[in-house]
């Protein structure tokens, strides 16, 4: 069976077995459904979605990757609604963006977000990593 088939009989048995209502049914239901509909992700989207976690902008993507900001936009937030948004940021990302803060006068999250090509909320989350780095 395909896995589109399987996810169909799927949602049909909850259907039948919880009612009409999606948000009465169990959270194993809608997770086991919500991972089979993951599954059939794309390899572009693993990389849409790796670049979002690496705070890249939607509109830096969109170029790169030749996708319209709104789909971005809206993956980023499809992302943010099932918490899967946990920003992340390799060593070299890191030493780049202390090296930034360090070479701007008076920089503030929006400015290191667009020298870098960052998400704003990024910048902050990365800081903040790097704050607490130092106090330890």
């Amino acid at each position: 069976m395909s896995s589109n088939k399987k996810m169909a009989a799927e949602i049909r048995a909850a259907y039948a077995t919880y009612g009409d209502n999606p948000d009465d049914w169990p959270e194993d239901v809608k997770k086991e459904i919500r991972g089979q509909t993951e599954e059939q992700q794309t390899a572009e989207n693993k990389i849409l979605r790796h670049l979002i976690l690496h705070g890249y902008t939607n509109k830096y993507i969109a170029e790169e990757r030749s996708k319209t900001p709104q789909y971005i936009q809206q993956l980023r937030g499809r992302m943010q609604r099932r918490d899967e948004l946990d920003y992340q940021a390799t060593p070299d990302e890191l030493t780049q963006l202390e090296y930034t803060v360090k070479h701007m006068n008076k920089p503030n999250n929006k400015g290191v977000a667009s020298v870098m090509h960052r998400d704003k909320d990024w910048v902050r989350c990365m800081r903040e990593k790097l704050r607490e780095a130092d106090n330890v």
